[in-house]
């Protein structure tokens, strides 16, 4: 069955991408060199041929997420095809046929690794680009009105990447968002992405305000566990606190401090108005539960 002529113009850009290879992201790189000890790039060869290699899937991760050039490259073509249909195997079927060999470049002249591209690879590429993913007419005819060129790809590439499905109260939401941040300023793309998060396993009838609520009291909460932390450590030795069945983890105060900015802000952009908690609540409301519950916010906030 032939493939639909949208799947067979998506998959063509997608082969061009490809084709001129990618220079790996600054951060790609810090994975890279913490992880495998500054390696050459014959040394990662070695990693990604050798099937055994129990560090050669992470590699591999790597590389094949896409990063924001790619996504941004790609998101043109979608906004100007969309709406479309899309044949997931037809597309996997037109890029692996003949195979392609993709170039990663490595920075500061450190060479370049190839990598095969089968079938597999190639849907692990395309996994994260979720391009059967269409945004909502509302929210885009509002990045459209608020935002300019590049800005628009950029907001589009962040919905689409959204781990939650949309619906009229998430739209709504999302709508005031982008019609009353600062788009101008960096604060303005960080509260519009921290605010993607809680959105992502609340129910549709879920009250978005009160779910802020809960992640602010979450953070206080992280910040007094940091805190109490502090104070243990000071007045023992870590070796004796572990000793002891204590559990020591780490607390961001900086990211954290940052993520209660954001919900300021992000309230205030929503609903004109900003989540104050309780002045007069008890210690035992900001005291964590036991080690589950620790791991719970430290997971939700990293």
């Amino acid at each position: 069955m032939p493939s639909a002529p949208h799947t067979t113009v998506i998959a063509h850009r997608i082969k061009d991408i490809l084709a001129r290879g990618m220079d790996l992201s600054p951060a790609a790189m810090r994975f890279i060199d913490s992880t495998f000890s500054e390696p050459s790039a014959a040394e990662l060869a070695a990693i990604l041929n050798a099937e055994s290699d129990s560090e050669r899937d992470s590699l591999l991760e790597l590389l094949l997420s896409p990063d924001e050039a790619v996504q941004l490259d790609l998101e043109e073509l979608l906004n100007e095809l969309a709406p479309f249909e899309m044949d997931a195997e037809a597309m996997v079927a037109i890029l692996s046929r003949p195979t392609l060999s993709v170039e990663f470049r490595l920075p500061q002249n450190r060479g370049a690794i190839h990598v095969a591209m089968p079938p597999d690879h190639i849907r692990r590429f395309l996994r994260p680009l979720h391009i059967d993913r269409s945004i909502p007419m509302p929210l885009a005819a509002a990045v459209e009105a608020r935002l300019n060129d590049r800005d628009r790809l950029r907001l589009r590439v962040l919905l689409r990447g959204a781990r939650f499905d949309f619906n009229p109260s998430v739209n709504d939401f999302l709508c005031r968002l982008i019609e009353r941040l600062d788009w101008d300023n960096p604060s303005g793309w960080e509260a519009f992405a921290f605010a993607l998060e809680p959105l992502s396993g609340i129910d549709a009838d879920a009250d978005i305000h009160r779910t802020l609520a809960e992640w602010k009291q979450l953070l206080f909460k992280a910040l007094d566990h940091g805190r109490r932390q502090r104070e243990r450590v000071a007045a023992a030795n870590i070796e004796t606190l572990l000793s002891q069945g204590q559990r020591l983890t780490y607390v961001d105060e900086a990211a954290v401090h940052r993520q209660l900015v954001c919900i300021d802000r992000i309230c205030l952009a929503a609903f004109g108005r900003i989540v104050h908690l309780d002045p007069g609540a008890p210690d035992e409301a900001l005291a964590f539960n036991g080690p589950p519950d620790i791991a719970d916010v430290i997971r939700r906030l990293s």
